[in-house]
């Protein structure tokens, strides 16, 4: 007797062990299955997604997971299974903002079942099995299969009558993400890089090479005509020219160009990943030559300023699930006027005739970038995130 009672307290210490392993395994299958079903939404496969929260749901019925079924068989169409989903809710502790996603989306079914003269009736548990069955199935054991309900029987006394769940026009858009792939975006944020050659200024007081870099923000003004603004900074260098007689021994030139452009995206093909972007902007100029005496690359920048145009056409790729990255490859011309004013600190290096900047230029350049697009805070926002 006392070897079994020493051998139940470690039994029903692995018992507990085992009994806790298996419930963290099953939050963690919930948790991957939840993942996996936001990325197939993201994705506009709905039905996939449906299923991957179903099976969430039921491994551990956590209110996040409702409010995630809901809207993807809302997104299907199916008006009562969804309004199932969402009821359940409630049933499993939600915390505020999980609720008011969930009350938000009630709203958003009835409406739409109103729009559509649909009459909702939501069964079932929740998560699983609605309880509606539009067809009947007979008793097998049934000796008179063509009469299964035997309405004169009382010992085949009529089946309770079940209803066909209702199902309507889906939302035209995926609630989650406010907007479709597409190139539908609405801001981004990208880098540039480019390089080439031309010439600013007289002639040979700065090199013809140039390299520099952009940072860019875009905003589709329109997204049906894919139509949006750009604004952007630029930084040019020029190296050295072959004059070095000028006033202060200048040796390059560096331009901080300050702009804004228009774009339109024409987009090739049914899927339009591939896109030809041409721009069009002005920019504010201020102009940077440098010398030996200089405290650094720059410290003129303010002291000469210009106007200048960026003309430029590009050739986009995007992809993700929703086109937000994007890689460009692009061509263009930066134009500049002469200098148009200086400031009194920059007669320590001369006026703008010594500086050769007396007369504008134009360089053209090649290039390569890369720009991540947003849906969200500017502009439109989802009508729900899931959880």
């Amino acid at each position: 007797m006392s070897r079994l009672t020493a051998a139940a307290g470690p039994l029903a210490i692995a018992i507990a062990l085992t009994g806790t392993a298996y419930a963290q395994s099953q939050a963690e299958i919930a948790a991957k299955l939840n993942e996996e079903g936001k990325e197939l939404m993201y994705g506009n496969k709905f039905a996939e997604a449906s299923k991957k929260f179903q099976e969430a749901v039921a491994r551990v019925p956590e209110a996040k997971y409702f409010v995630n079924l809901c809207l993807a068989r809302f997104q299907e169409g199916k008006f009562d299974e969804a309004l199932t989903a969402c009821n359940a809710v409630d049933l499993n502790n939600p915390s505020e903002a999980v609720k008011a996603k969930s009350d938000k989306l009630i709203v958003k079914i009835n409406e739409a079942a109103k729009s559509q003269n649909l009459e909702l009736h939501p069964g079932g548990g929740g998560g699983g099995d609605p309880g509606v069955d539009p067809e009947h199935h007979p008793n097998p054991a049934d000796p008179n299969p063509t009469n299964p309900t035997h309405v004169d029987d009382p010992a085949h006394p009529p089946q309770p009558a079940r209803y066909a769940p209702t199902v309507g026009r889906p939302p035209s858009q995926n609630l989650s993400l406010a907007v479709t792939a597409d190139n539908h975006y609405t801001w981004t944020l990208g880098i540039d890089l480019f390089a080439g050659g031309g010439r600013v200024g007289q002639p040979d007081f700065y090199g013809t090479a140039t390299t520099g870099f952009r940072l860019k923000s875009d905003y589709l003004i329109n997204p049906g005509a894919r139509l949006g603004a750009q604004g952007y900074l630029q930084i040019n260098h020029l190296d050295k020219g072959s004059d070095q007689m000028s006033v202060g021994g200048v040796s390059a030139l560096d331009i901080f160009d300050v702009g804004i452009a228009g774009y339109k995206h024409v987009c090739l093909g049914s899927t339009p990943r591939l896109c030809i972007t041409p721009l069009a902007g002005v920019h504010l100029s201020l102009m940077s030559p440098a010398n030996d005496t200089d405290i650094g690359t720059g410290s003129q920048v303010f002291n000469y300023d210009a106007v200048g145009a960026r003309f430029e056409v590009a050739v986009t790729y995007a992809f993700g699930y929703r086109f937000e990255h994007a890689v460009s490859l692009m061509a263009g011309a930066n134009v500049y006027s002469q200098v148009l004013s200086s400031s009194d600190a920059g007669s320590s290096l001369g006026t703008p005739e010594d500086l050769g900047l007396d007369k504008g230029g134009a360089v053209a350049y090649f290039g390569l970038g890369y720009t991540y697009r947003f849906n969200t805070p500017l502009g439109s926002s989802p009508f729900v995130t899931l959880e």
